[in-house]
């Protein structure tokens, strides 16, 4: 994470009249080949429904990246499989396991559940697809608006 105030939008800077191209760093942003590479066969089910739902969504967004595989099939396994055990705790009673000693305890399939959010969110960040990551990830440029004569600046 860093420290400080968030980055002002390009289109912003301009319209404040405080862009510099020399400062402007979208063209490392464009040189990975944007789009959505192919889901990966060994994923279960429902990470590739997640893969199929939020896949397009990023790479028309230019989020995605065709050599983004890895990284976007693990955060996809780690949302299938927290979707799975989710389904599986329906009750508090299934939140909790007694030991023989007659204590309550946190179930395993409880903390399998959020150490898998955990990474959910972590790899959900990298696509920008928390409202504080969405902030910091730098998509590449679509198309610029006009600006009244001022592309040129």
């Amino acid at each position: 994470m860093s420290a400080g105030r968030p980055r002002k939008a390009p289109q912003l800077k301009v319209l404040e009249g405080s862009f510099r191209k020399d400062r402007d760093d979208h063209g490392a942003a464009q040189s990975k080949p944007v789009g959505l590479p192919p889901c990966p066969v060994w994923l279960p089910r429902t990470a590739k429904k997640y893969w199929k739902e939020i896949g397009p969504q990023l790479a028309n967004a230019g989020l995605m990246s065709l050599l983004d595989t890895a990284a976007f099939a693990a955060h996809c396994d780690s949302m299938g499989k927290f979707e799975e055990v989710t389904r599986k705790l329906k009750t508090l009673d299934d939140m909790m396991d007694t030991t023989p000693n007659g204590l309550q305890i946190q179930s395993a399939l409880f903390t399998i559940r959020n150490k898998l959010w955990d990474q959910v969110l972590k790899s959900a960040s990298e696509f920008g697809l928390t409202p504080a990551a969405a902030s910091r990830v730098k998509a590449p440029e679509q198309k610029q608006m006009s600006l009244g004569g001022f592309e040129d600046l």
